[in-house]
């Protein structure tokens, strides 16, 4: 099988943080459909800044690209092999759950808030092409933008680098622009406005991470201690802001910014010092992807549940809502221990290994 990478070592402080974005990204969910649905602040709203989950993992992503997949670049021959594998890890999974939860709205339509359940938007949803609304799987949002990122990476791999550097250089200045305001895409342009969104420049944010760890990790490894402690007390100091400061904040420039410097530093720390971390909180972020898939519908669907039913009065600003998180976290890694686990080790064994295993020279 083509390799697309080269030989390195499993970074299990990445992941946990991996788990750790995902558990914030359902935190603010819970938070945002109690206070809009069931008129409650849910742990004195400390997780408004929630979002921030997805911050980190767009600037994983352009991180993983460079740092795993640098030796594809200017490799036409392994392109194929980079989009299958990609193609296995992203839609299966995310077949099964918008198809669960379009089977759900069309039995229940009361609980599709308004969705266009069309066959078109069926599937713009399922191939997550841009959109001017929200794939039925709300959260697929963030899946475009990431196979909009493949694609960019797709142009290192087909193109050798002195032809694929002039294009993406082309497409950074002019999103560099649309991000400083100094060019603006009408919102109607929906594609123009993804295609050269701000939220673009956190994968390039993660793409420079990983050329600093591989460049200058040496360098950096003196001071992963210190960096590492900067990364997390200014998330912590943002996401207060954020709760109780009633403060908007850029998000590239902030929580962007400070998970590429997060990145930085625990690679550096994993490549050192190879810390021995709970097993629990690795394969919370083995489970992230399904996590995230799954806790929405869940907390959407329980939330609609006790609006209907008038029991908001009884839903409180802690225990409630925990109890209702760690239902959707248990699920998430329910889920994947028996649907994304299995079913990613089977597809790349029966599809990815047998489509790009080498073909035997016969001999004389």
């Amino acid at each position: 099988m083509a390799q697309s990478s080269t030989p390195h070592k499993k970074l299990n402080l990445l992941q946990v943080y991996r788990g750790i974005a995902a558990v914030l990204v359902v935190m603010f969910h819970l938070n945002d459909m109690s206070a809009e649905r069931l008129n409650q602040v849910t742990f004195f709203n400390l997780f408004q800044a929630g979002w921030s989950g997805v911050d980190y993992f767009f600037v994983l992503s352009g991180f993983i690209m460079v740092y795993v997949h640098r030796s594809a670049i200017g490799k036409k021959d392994q392109l194929k092999s980079f989009l299958v594998k990609r193609g296995v890890r992203i839609y299966p999974i995310y077949w099964i759950i918008t198809l669960t939860v379009l089977c759900f709205f069309l039995v229940i339509p009361g609980f599709a808030n308004n969705k266009d359940l069309s066959l078109g938007q069926v599937i713009v949803s399922l191939l997550l092409i841009p959109q001017k609304d929200k794939p039925i799987l709300d959260v697929g949002w963030t899946l475009t933008y990431e196979i909009y990122f493949y694609i960019l990476f797709s142009i290192a791999i087909w193109l050798k680098p002195k032809h694929s550097a002039p294009i993406l250089s082309a497409w950074l200045l002019v999103t560099i622009l649309n991000f400083c305001k100094l060019i603006n895409f009408p919102k109607s342009f929906f594609l123009l406005n993804q295609v050269f969104g701000n939220m673009n420049l956190e994968f390039v944010l993660g793409c420079l991470a990983a050329y600093i760890v591989i460049k200058y990790n040496n360098k950096i490894s003196k001071y992963r201690w210190i960096l590492f402690g900067i990364a997390n007390v200014g998330y912590v100091i943002l996401g207060m802001f954020v709760a109780w400061g009633n403060t908007d904040l850029e998000r590239v420039t902030t929580f962007a910014v400070l998970a590429a410097l997060l990145i930085i530093a625990a690679t550096s720390i994993d490549l050192k010092d190879s810390p021995k971390l709970p097993a629990f909180l690795i394969f919370l972020g083995d489970a992230s992807y399904s996590i995230f898939l799954t806790h929405g519908p869940l907390i959407s669907a329980s939330t609609k549940i006790l609006q209907k039913a008038n029991l908001g009065k009884y839903f409180d600003g802690f225990f409630a809502p925990a109890l209702l998180a760690l239902f959707a976290v248990v699920f998430g890694c329910i889920f994947y221990s028996l649907i994304e686990k299995p079913l990613t080790v089977f597809m790349r064994k029966n599809i990815v290994e047998k489509m790009f295993r080498p073909k035997v020279q016969g001999g004389i």
